[in-house]
């Protein structure tokens, strides 16, 4: 990465001691096998001095870089932190990164980073931003095609990657994606520069907020609150220690962010940095809210593509034999649900304000949505059908082990929360009041939580008796009321009180109608109950006119493409077909697909027919044997392992070994993986046909 001018301000505070202490500690983790893998030096230390030389001054130039985004508050931590840590490329295969405490005289810190971690993050995140391309629709005629094509280049470059990482020297060095962009690339904003950056800044600053944060440090010297609440951690069997390191993941996201934000905006290159009359300043304002969209997109791209990095890494450690590496690499990963949430309230609540709504959108949240679904195909499909090493045992710690997601439906959890709830409402309404706001609100969230915890009784009574004080406190046309009253309408409906709920949910539009207008979407909402419930009560043919009117509604306040007016036509579709009008419901559900925002993933119901659809074309256009046709042949015989179709899945495999798969770089071990492959899904596929 180019120095963009600002190392000079922490130069006078670098530790020359410890950097050296950094060069001594790089050099004895120096493995010759991996350093003249990766650099073709036969001379074991001459290829350690070509490497530390090349990554040294990329990692230095990043610490500082990190530093400068120290707020002016924090500007005394940040010189203290240039003095006492240095950190270094581990010269070597390690799957994880490493922090120590420097065994010499000078006082401080070393981190060690794993270049395979940065390397896999770098390719997944600039794959995935090929493969999976944001805003689509803008895109010209034809991108499908170059997504498809992405998305099995990613696929066929990670598992190159996997498997000469489990032969490390064995296999030559896999073509990289990002390193073969970035040769070609000279675009200044999102590109696989940005990209290779965004990964090493996040690796370098997860051990750095790790050391910030103070896990390391004697606990009067810790700085940060708790991520999760004592109490919570306690009911998801997250240890204090384990709680301190989300917190230290979570500080990841912002420090890269604005990393990111910093070098962008003050790049020499910048033609607004030093902007000066009012209309340059006006344009460096709106230049400064696109490059923080765009930060902030690559600091969320980069933190995902970690922690399917690390996933990926904890697997080949576990088939190495390494399982306290694969422990310690699977815990890490298994942190991102709470990361996510955490990294989606700073976009939502916190940029947001900063530079604009659209920092996190519903957009994203589909996004992410099919990122999340391609970083469980890369580590649960993927890997297991490219990997060399198998091992048939499944270690102890594996077969227990529970998602944070899992945790969180669990009685226990859930009866924490409630009770956590109820100690809060009880300290607002001793401290604020029964009638202050805060206190009422907490009232309508604990009823929530009872819901969600099975006590939909309890809930139910709740809302009852929260309503009429609420109305009497706000009066009875507050908005601030009108979520409360949906919620109690709705909870009627799903114990089987439609009456009640069809009463309350018409209630509530006529108050709707009048106080926000027919066509807020709050009001839509509760219309759109209300044409479920006729539905539901036998009056089919009233739901269908129901959906009809407010599927125009939709459309016409919200737009075609909008989640509500999508799940408005799916719904219109099922109530067409229990009517027996079977051609509408098809034709409903053609302008739907039509209409939904193509984001191909392995869960979105298009593209496993689209990548069907693109085998027939490339054999018919360039034959069977081309490249091309095998490299969708070998991701589709993933994808329909991953969809449980056996045979269709036997079928490819068996068709791959009729060909040459030299392009692809496998070998004789390779080619017995397919095999295996194909006997297996052949095996499940005879299995399934007798059993039926």
């Amino acid at each position: 990465m180019p120095d963009p001018g600002r190392s000079i301000l922490f130069r006078d505070q670098q530790n020359l001691e410890l950097a050296e202490a950094a060069r001594e500690m790089s050099l004895a983790f120096a493995d010759s096998a991996y350093l003249r893998w990766i650099s073709g030096e036969e001379d074991p230390h001459r290829a350690w001095e070509m490497y530390f030389e090349r990554t040294q001054r990329q990692v230095r130039t990043l610490l500082d870089g990190l530093l400068v985004t120290f707020p002016p508050e924090d500007r005394d931590k940040a010189l203290q932190l240039a003095g006492s840590v240095e950190a270094f490329c581990l010269p070597s295969d390690a799957v994880e990164s490493r922090v120590f405490e420097n065994p010499g005289s000078a006082t401080g810190f070393l981190i060690g980073i794993s270049p395979l971690a940065v390397q896999l993050s770098a390719e997944i995140a600039w794959g995935m931003n090929l493969a999976h391309p944001y805003l689509p629709e803008d895109l010209p005629e034809g991108w499908e095609a170059a997504t498809m094509h992405a998305q099995e280049s990613l696929a066929l470059v990670l598992s190159r990657y996997v498997r000469a990482a489990e032969r490390l020297g064995k296999a030559p060095v896999p073509m990289s994606m990002v390193v073969l962009a970035m040769q070609k690339s000279t675009g200044p904003d999102g590109g696989p520069r940005d990209c290779y950056d965004a990964a090493l800044a996040f690796a370098l600053t997860h051990e750095l907020a790790h050391i910030r944060n103070g896990d390391l440090l004697p606990t009067r010297h810790r700085q940060a609150a708790a991520l999760l609440p004592e109490h919570m951690a306690s009911a998801l069997d997250i240890s204090a220690e384990e709680n301190e390191e989300l917190t230290a993941d979570a500080a990841t996201f912002t420090s890269c962010f604005n990393f990111l934000l910093t070098v962008a905006s003050l790049a020499p290159d910048n033609p607004l940095r030093d902007a000066r009359t009012p209309r340059e300043l006006l344009h460096r304002e709106a230049q400064l809210m696109i490059t923080a969209w765009h930060s902030a997109r690559r600091a969320t791209e980069a933190c995902e593509a970690y922690y399917t990095a690390v996933s990926i890494l904890s697997d080949i450690a576990f088939r190495r034999g390494d399982d306290d590496a694969a422990r310690r690499l699977l815990t890490t990963a298994m942190r991102l649900p709470y990361i996510q949430r955490y990294v989606q309230q700073v976009r939502e609540e916190i940029l947001n304000k900063a530079y604009g709504p659209y920092m996190w959108t519903e957009y994203d949240v589909a996004y992410r949505k099919g990122y999340g679904s391609w970083r469980a195909f890369l580590v649960g499909n993927l890997l297991p059908a490219v990997s060399r090493d198998q091992r048939a045992e499944e270690p102890d710690w594996l077969s227990d082990w529970k998602t944070p997601a899992a945790r969180a439906r669990e009685p226990r959890y859930l009866a924490a929360v409630v009770e956590e709830g109820q100690r809060q409402v009880d300290a607002m309404v001793r401290e604020a009041g029964p009638d202050d706001g805060r206190t009422l609100a907490a009232r309508a969230n604990l009823a929530y939580l009872r819901s969600q915890a099975g006590d939909t009784a309890g809930a139910i009574s709740a809302l009852a008796d929260l309503i009429p004080h609420m109305e009497r406190v706000w009066g009875a046309d507050d908005p601030n009321i009108f979520p409360v009253r949906h919620n109690l309408a709705w909870l009627l409906g799903e114990t089987g009180d439609t009456a009640g709920a069809v009463a309350a949910f018409t209630e509530l539009l006529a108050v709707q109608e009048r106080v926000l207008g027919p066509d807020d979407p709050d009001t839509l909402d509760t219309r759109y109950e209300l044409a479920h419930l006729r539905g539901t009560t036998g009056d089919v043919a009233g739901a269908v006119a129901d959906f009809v009117l407010l599927r125009a509604d939709h459309e016409r306040v919200l737009g075609p493409g909008h989640d509500a007016t999508l799940a408005t036509r799916k719904s219109l579709a099922h109530w067409q077909e229990r009517l027996g009008d079977t051609e509408r419901a098809a034709a409903t559900r053609a302008e739907l697909r039509s209409d939904e925002v193509t984001v191909f993933n392995p869960d979105h119901p298009g593209t496993r027919a689209a990548y069907e659809a693109r085998l027939e074309e490339h054999t018919r256009k360039l034959g069977r044997g081309h490249p091309d046709t095998l490299t969708t042949l070998w991701f589709l015989a993933v994808l329909r392992g991953k969809d449980g179709d056996a045979t269709g899945a036997a079928a490819a495999y068996t068709e791959l070994l009729e060909h040459d798969l030299e392009p692809f770089g496998f070998d004789e071990v390779d080619l017995r993986i397919i095999r295996d492959n194909a006997a297996f899904w052949q095996r499940v596929a005879d299995e399934r046909h007798h059993a039926g």
